[in-house]
């Protein structure tokens, strides 16, 4: 018999992956830091009176000098003498009027108090004429062409207008300039701040006290009286 012989078995081929890298340890991080705290630059009085600007008396003078128009006149002498801005003065109603009592009820905005207010004899005149001069029944008292209320835009338009005709500076040609300006006259007739605060409907007196540092002369009338009381040195 012939022998029979058998090749040994060959290795089975296997299709093992290499094994993957550990993976790479990575530092920790410290902690991040929080960012410092950056605290709201405190806008001291001077500071705000510098943006503050006024006409004086003359320049009063002079801007109303300019207005012949019976709209324009009414609004801005109502605008002047209750310190309105120029947004609320397109609040205002024809039934917001009450000329036989003479008093006005006024629509305050960012905060401030609404509420009536007194007519001064000449507003009166201006309102009534103003009432007769126009030629429409909208209940909007100051309505523009369009018979929308007055827009702070053309507001600021007229001003600028108006104050050029006057020869006013330029950095005083802007409609709020009213607002301040009555707060500063008052002041400086004599008015004290609580009465000016109340005027105007700040909820907060600090917004009233920026304009008693622009007051000068009754100051110096006041300091006069009370150093007159003082003992002679």
């Amino acid at each position: 018999m012939s022998r029979v012989t058998t090749k040994p078995a060959a290795k089975r081929a296997t299709n093992k992956k290499p094994s993957a890298p550990p993976p790479r340890q990575t530092p920790a991080r410290a902690p991040a830091l929080p960012a410092p705290s950056v605290k709201p630059r405190r806008v001291t009085l001077a500071q705000r009176t510098e943006t503050i600007k006024f006409l004086t008396l003359d320049e009063t003078r002079r801007l109303f000098s300019r207005l012949i128009d019976k709209r324009d006149k009414a609004i801005f002498l109502i605008a002047y003498r209750h310190g309105l801005r120029a947004s609320e003065v397109g609040l205002l109603r024809v039934s917001d009027l009450d000329l036989k009592r003479l008093r006005i009820r006024l629509y305050r905005l960012k905060g401030s108090l609404s509420g009536e207010h007194p007519l001064q004899p000449d507003e009166a005149r201006s309102l009534k004429a103003w009432l007769k001069a126009r030629d429409s029944d909208s209940p909007i008292l100051f309505p523009s062409r369009r018979g929308l209320p007055i827009s702070r835009q053309m507001l600021h338009v007229l001003m600028r207008d108006y104050a050029g005709l006057a020869r006013i500076p330029v950095e005083k040609r802007h409609f709020h300039v009213l607002k301040h300006s009555i707060a500063t006259h008052l002041l400086d007739a004599g008015a004290d701040l609580r009465f000016v605060q109340d005027w105007l409907g700040h909820a907060n007196i600090q917004n009233t006290v920026i304009y008693a540092a622009l007051v000068s002369s009754s100051r110096e009338t006041k300091a006069r009286e009370y150093f007159l009381k003082l003992p002679r040195l």
